[in-house]
């Protein structure tokens, strides 16, 4: 499917040595044909993309900008041929730009969130205790998919590459399981593999995915995606290999096809010389046609029977569609960067840090090879002699001498080089990179004589770039959850038949287990499918004897369990919307969330507002739950804070006594314990 042919005089395709190709053996049916010269024609389009010059990336190709930034961020020297002579210069390359660029990302580790969510019912009214079932659900599949490290790798890409793209899918892996039977001999079954099954993140590197249109920042918008992959052969077969088509798969060999040419056939040609081993993976999803195509080799790993109504595109997102409850389909790939680079927002990759440093990095680094060179110059000062030798550069060299005939001049080295002024160019260009992304203050690298108001422009400068960074990284992450949701609804709403007791068959549903957090308390949440409210009309006078029951079910308000029973019809039917707060992330990002919380503590604590607010909730939250580490009623006294506060004011030795207008005795609120459903 992809790669070059070459044709002779008489317009039959060759190989290399000018022989004539073979046809291949894999010849599909004129649909699959028609559909294969489609897909081979949009290839081509996105690859002219990647290959093209843009003036975006200072006049380079995407594929171009993207090794540069990697090779900013690896502070990359690479290998040259130096003659003899030349050896001594400075060749090596400072890590400012790395440092930095993992400067950001430790900030933005210390801001992972996972979305939040909104759910409205079919009556389009608000419907928090299924936002907070979703939000459990969600984040426990992205936890079981690795989002906590999976998170540092997204900020990096982001940092580094024009674009991090973030793919979200299910996969359901079999795996061979070996018993020994009671008769000694030997059973082989196909189980699932519940390890290496269920939701993937999958950071795709940034060649992988070939966009249709660059000028479309919305990724849903575009016309077709396509993901392009190198797996070795066994890894094809493993994946692939129950398509009855995928005897014709051969390593190293894909098909290209070539119309109006012997009835339109298929001509089996070599990929590269380096893929002899591998097989090359075509995904392709065109989103308005809702049709979605595999090719391994060139072999088409779909339906072949009514090829176009056939394939759906897998990842679907449940939606009312006309006065019904459908499924559309959706990309399951979510897409952002470290800065816009096109201020319209049409251009659909981004500038990366390691692109915003490039040219501050390189100027630091072409400074500071001269102010090295010319410190070894003057502190091993080369010979010159004067009289009737023949001299040429090789004696420019630190601590070189040449044997001169007698009568001739020896004078040491004395041009004087400016050593202070490429110090100063230096230090500019460290100011320079600060401005361009973040201070070496805030990296947590300190030092002398750094002012108060220095400290204080600098965490004002990483604010900004933190904030701008802060919304892109917000909206993947509500990208994300939301791809994780249709996943969520897809795979744990479905019931199936149970027939362990034939004769009263039901539908089984799932139960999921999470852990989390509330208030600050480590809980598991156990959330139980049920068809048992289906059809039923429930009263708010039920619904909350039901929510006792559970309560009572779960132990009480002192349990660390908490059990949600959900309908999964209605469930499936609610309209959910994810969102991150980007304030939060710069606040967390910034360390300055520790600091809001001392700072309302100590304005609710305050005489004229404590007798306003809930005593017992304001030390929950802004005094125990942050330091809890999962177990706040371990710190917990056995007494009225009302009271305790009042000691306190009282008491001189504590610092406290009464205020003109402030009552002695502080009024007591109650508080009613909170119902899990």
């Amino acid at each position: 499917m992809i790669g070059a042919i070459v044709t002779n005089d008489k317009g039959e395709p060759v190989d290399g040595n000018g022989n004539k190709l073979s046809v291949s053996a894999y010849q599909p049916n004129d649909e699959v044909k028609k559909l294969f010269a489609q897909v081979q024609r949009d290839y081509q389009v996105a690859y002219t993309l990647q290959h093209r010059e843009f003036d975006e990336f200072d006049g380079m190709s995407l594929l171009q900008r993207a090794r540069l930034d990697q090779e900013t961020f690896g502070a990359f020297v690479g290998a040259e041929f130096v003659p003899a002579h030349q050896r001594w210069r400075w060749r090596g390359r400072k890590n400012t730009a790395r440092n930095k660029l993992m400067g950001i990302l430790a900030h933005m580790l210390a801001a992972m969130l996972f979305p939040y969510v909104r759910a409205t019912n079919e009556r389009n009214e608000e419907d928090k205790m299924s936002a907070r079932v979703m939000a459990i659900l969600v984040e426990e599949h992205l936890r079981k998919a690795g989002y906590e490290t999976k998170f540092l790798y997204i900020v990096l890409s982001a940092l580094v590459n024009p674009a991090v793209f973030v793919q979200v899918e299910y996969v359901e892996k079999m795996q061979r399981i070996k018993q020994r039977m009671a008769d000694g001999s030997i059973k082989v079954l196909e189980a699932v593999d519940e390890l290496l099954s269920g939701l993937q993140l999958n950071i795709l590197p940034i060649d992988e995915v070939m966009l249709a249109d660059f000028y479309t920042e919305n990724l849903q918008a575009q016309p077709y995606i396509i993901r392009v992959r190198r797996i070795p052969w066994d890894q094809a077969r493993a994946e692939y290999g129950s398509h009855p088509d995928f005897k014709y798969v051969q390593a190293g060999m894909t098909r290209i096809f070539l119309t109006g040419q012997e009835n339109q056939t298929l001509y089996d040609i070599e990929w590269t010389e380096a893929d002899r081993d591998y097989v090359q993976c075509i995904n392709i999803q065109y989103r308005a046609e809702d049709l979605e195509l595999d090719w391994v080799g060139g072999v088409f790993m779909g339906n072949d029977m009514d090829v176009y109504n056939s394939n759906p595109i897998k990842h679907r997102r449940m939606q009312l569609v006309g006065d019904e409850w459908g499924t559309v389909p959706v990309y399951n790939v979510a897409k952002s960067g470290f800065e816009p680079i096109d201020p319209t927002g049409r251009f659909a990759y981004y500038k990366s840090g390691a692109f915003k440093e490039y040219w501050d990095d390189k100027s630091q680094n072409f400074v500071q090879r001269m102010l090295l060179d010319g410190t070894a110059l003057d502190v091993m000062k080369p010979i010159f002699g004067t009289g009737i030798a023949k001299m040429d550069t090789t004696v420019i060299a630190p601590g070189a001498f040449v044997g001169m005939p007698m009568g001739a001049n020896v004078t040491p080295y004395q041009l004087g080089p400016n050593l202070a002024a490429a110090y100063n160019a230096v230090n500019q260009a460290k100011e320079d990179m600060s401005d361009s992304t973040q201070d070496k203050i805030m990296t947590g690298g300190a030092e002398p004589g750094v002012t108060a108001y220095a400290t204080s422009q600098a965490e004002q400068n990483a604010r900004v770039f933190l904030g701008n960074f802060g919304t892109l990284l917000a909206k993947l992450v509500s990208d994300i959850g939301e791809l994780t949701m249709d996943i969520v609804i897809a795979h744990t709403t479905i019931g199936h038949l149970d027939l362990t007791v034939p004769e009263a068959m039901s539908m089984k549903y799932k139960t999921i287990l999470a852990k989390g957090k509330e208030r600050g308390k480590n809980v598991t949440n156990r959330v139980v499918f049920t068809d048992k409210y289906m059809g039923r009309n429930i009263s708010e006078d039920e619904k909350k004897e039901i929510e006792w029951e559970l309560f009572d079910e779960a132990g009480g308000e002192d349990s660390d369990q908490r059990i949600f029973e959900v309908n999964p019809y209605f469930f499936a039917r609610n309209k959910y919307s994810m969102w991150v707060d980007a304030d939060q992330i710069v606040s967390k990002s910034m360390g300055t969330d520790e600091q809001r919380s001392a700072l309302a503590l100590q304005v609710l604590t305050s005489p004229m507002v404590a007798p306003f607010v809930n005593m017992e909730n304001v030390v929950e939250d802004f005094a125990i739950e942050p330091f809890a580490d999962g177990d706040p009623e371990r710190y917990k006294k056995q007494q009225d804070p009302n009271e305790m506060l009042n000691q306190m004011m009282m008491n001189p030795e504590m610092g406290g006594q009464p205020l003109p207008g402030i009552p002695n005795q502080l009024p007591t609120q109650s508080t009613r314990a909170g119902v899990p459903m």
